[in-house]
């Protein structure tokens, strides 16, 4: 089981840690703790260096299995590197335009459920833009218009983002927080919530602003229909 060193420290842009794992090919290496996202919900993986003996490895993909998280490199490792140190630096810039982009995605799913009851039916996020799926029938530029300005409200009001851990049996009496079609929260011991203050709280297992003012300015680039009650909203922060 991986330490997720990101959920406790999401600003934080290196690390210390100990190698305790490879895979079969020696490509892939299991840390004790990490700072490394590992792809999921649609937020793609963290990419970064780790510094093992004094040797930079690029770390090409991360993956979680079974609680622990794979840091895929550019090159294998020998087997005997296993208990050694290695120090990892994020890419930092991609990071934290992760963590806005992912953000403004929970903002405008606030708006949309509290507006109008949508619930997500898909999501992605990029390091320059996002998207996301909603059980909506219309979007019609009087809508779009509504959600844009009541995002860039909100975001102007400064509310903090709030992480939260709840037991399993506590996230089965709260059926509120799942916000994705046909989705159940994570059968595991403690369940991630993300709160905005007012405005959002949800089961959500990725990284996030301390603050939504952060975000910048959310600006709707884009709207499709996938079907009659499925409706994509793209944006990108300004």
């Amino acid at each position: 089981m991986t330490e997720k060193y990101f959920y406790t420290e999401p600003y934080a842009r290196d690390f210390e840690a100990e190698i305790v794992a490879f895979d079969p090919t020696g490509l892939a290496i299991a840390l004790d703790k990490t700072l490394f996202f590992a792809v999921g919900g649609g937020q793609p993986g963290d990419l970064g260096l780790l510094t093992i003996e004094g040797e930079d490895y690029t770390v090409e993909d991360v993956y979680a299995a079974d609680g622990t998280i794979w840091h895929k490199l550019d090159r294998a490792l020998p087997a005997e590197f296993k208990g050694k140190g290695a120090l990892g630096k994020l890419d930092w810039e991609r990071r934290y335009a992760h963590m806005r982009h992912h953000t403004a995605l929970h903002v405008l799913n606030g708006v949309a459920y509290n507006d109008f009851g949508a619930l997500v039916s898909g999501a992605q996020v990029y390091a320059d833009r996002a998207r996301i799926d909603f059980t909506m029938d219309d979007l019609a530029p009087q809508r779009i218009e509504r959600l844009e300005r009541e995002c860039n409200e909100a975001i102007a009001k400064a509310l903090r983002v709030i992480p939260r851990e709840v037991t399993l049996a506590e996230a089965a009496e709260m059926p509120e927080l799942v916000r994705t079609v046909n989705a159940m929260p994570p059968q595991t011991a403690k369940i991630r919530t993300i709160e905005i203050e007012g405005l959002d709280r949800q089961f959500c297992g990725g990284t996030h602003l301390a603050n939504i003012s952060e975000i910048g300015r959310l600006k709707i680039a884009g709207t499709r229909s996938k079907g009659k009650m499925n409706k994509r909203i793209e944006i990108v922060l300004e």
